[in-house]
């Protein structure tokens, strides 16, 4: 009976060691953590961010998060209509570089036991995205097909990132699942490079990649709300990849 019962105990001081082990990250070695009720929490934000990127640049193991820099995204589906204009595109092994030489301008935090609420303004230099891509377009009777490589270059990106949460118990620890990303960036200058591995539309396609670059802007501001859908996805996957396994009170402990 002595044997049953030190076997039981045995096990029990065995799945707790499991359990503590697997769940205990020693957060403040990747991110720096800032007191919510401090009046400096925002200048403690600014630098919590700023580290946090230079980190998550190569992803964090512990956490699961992924390399923020190179991101790679495997697919990109893209349809896009405007009176005569029409696009579909299936974009592939998308990589988005320049987030780490980002720099973070200011941050705001609003947090209660109800609602969570961060802002951070932010500055990168320079972003560029490149990938694969198969699709085609129309324009009146006009039909091309294209597929191949492309590269897009920004300069100057101005952006808020916002992200809102509710705080959410897990067994019985409070966490912050994060509901939404938001982020538009204001852009100074865009350049599209563009290959067509189909010879009959090749012609085409380097007008189109010409009228583009001339007029990027225009074509920036249409395509902006489809590109806002994916950050969204994006960035609250890779934020609950933080909120959802360190608990609220070590990420913004009271005091």
């Amino acid at each position: 009976m002595n044997k049953i019962k030190m076997f039981k105990q045995s096990l029990c001081l065995l799945i707790a060691l499991v359990l503590n082990c697997n769940g205990a990250v020693d957060i403040e070695k990747y991110l720096k953590v800032c007191a919510r009720n401090s009046p400096d929490v925002n200048d403690c934000l600014v630098e919590a961010v700023e580290y946090g990127i230079s980190v998550m640049a190569d992803g964090i193991k512990d956490l699961g998060v992924p390399p923020v820099d190179p991101y790679v995204q495997k697919e990109l589906r893209l349809e896009y209509k405007n009176n005569q204009v029409q696009v579909k595109m299936n974009n592939k092994d998308i990589r988005v570089e320049g987030l780490k030489h980002s720099t973070v301008r200011d941050a705001r935090l609003r947090a209660d036991e109800d609602s969570f609420h961060l802002e951070i303004d932010m500055y990168s230099p320079a972003v560029s995205m490149s990938g694969k891509y198969e699709g085609g377009g129309s324009y009146n009777a006009l039909n091309i097909t294209a597929r191949g490589t492309y590269q897009t270059n920004m300069t100057d990106l101005v952006y808020t990132w916002k992200l809102d949460g509710k705080p959410e118990t897990i067994n019985n620890e409070v966490y912050v699942r994060i509901k939404s990303f938001y982020m538009r960036p204001d852009v100074t200058s865009m350049k599209v490079h563009l290959t067509n591995d189909s010879p009959e539309s090749k012609e085409l396609t380097e007008l189109g990649v010409r009228l583009v670059n001339e007029n990027w802007k225009v074509l920036y501001k249409e395509l902006l709300p489809f590109a806002m859908t994916n950050w969204n996805k994006i960035g609250t996957k890779v934020a609950n990849k933080v909120f959802l396994k360190v608990p609220y009170n070590r990420l913004f402990p009271n005091n």
